[in-house]
């Protein structure tokens, strides 16, 4: 049969990790919201990029369109010199330059076309993240309720559990032992305390010797040699 220190370990630790399942709640919602504001910036970031891909790929498209207009009319003045060529050496050497400005001017035609599909891509891709920024807006806002909602009832289960706690504390012996309790809940929290299960202990699993195990069947406040923890015998 359990000793009372036992049986009072034994509650002490359920009500420790019912605590650190209350406190770990009560924290895990504004590490998710810190999380959902991370994204949100990031999102605000590619947009930004994003224009800035647009802007560049638009004036891409305006060089090329102010390049083709000067190549158009330089293709009107060499069609010009080409009807007033006064011989056929002439005649021949303007339309050659003709011949190579109608090249160039096909070379810029197609850089112009990639240039606005590379344009259109992008007003498309920002279209998409702003899309995807407003969705997370949506969802960071939603969870920002959910977990200020739940808030007060987790502060409240947290309150309700120390106090449980602070009284079931006082099954633990006073002086050298309470000093020796208090550092290894610091060091442990919830796994400060370890059940003595079949002679072994049920944190590092190492077997407690038959001396110690007389003695925790005694109620005496005795730890783990090799772990640390607190024994109680379940």
């Amino acid at each position: 049969m359990a000793s009372e220190l036992s049986v009072g370990l034994s509650h002490l630790q359920q009500l420790l990790a019912a605590l650190e399942t209350a406190e770990g709640k009560l924290t895990e919602g504004p590490r998710r919201v810190s999380l959902g504001e991370r994204q949100v910036a990031a999102a605000e970031k590619a947009i930004e990029q994003q224009k800035d891909e647009i802007t560049a790929c638009r004036k891409r498209a305006d060089d090329l369109n102010l390049r083709l207009k000067t190549k158009e009319a330089e293709l009107l003045k060499l069609t010009g010199l080409l009807n007033q060529a006064k011989s056929n050496k002439e005649y021949d050497i303007v339309k050659g330059q003709i011949a190579a400005a109608q090249t160039a001017k096909g070379e810029i035609e197609d850089e112009a076309l990639v240039a606005f599909e590379q344009t259109d891509a992008a007003q498309s891709a920002l279209n998409d993240l702003r899309k995807a920024l407003e969705q997370k807006k949506k969802e960071l806002s939603e969870l920002q309720k959910s977990v200020d909602a739940e808030r007060p009832g987790l502060e409240a289960a947290v309150s309700e559990l120390q106090g449980k706690i602070t009284e079931a504390e006082k099954i633990i012996p006073d002086g050298d032992a309470r000093v020796t309790w208090k550092r290894i809940r610091t060091a442990h929290g919830a796994s400060a305390l370890s059940a003595m299960d079949d002679g072994f202990c049920s944190n590092c699993s190492s077997r407690v010797t038959t001396q110690d195990s007389v003695r925790i069947n005694m109620g005496d406040f005795l730890l783990c040699r090799e772990c640390g923890r607190l024994l109680f015998n379940c």
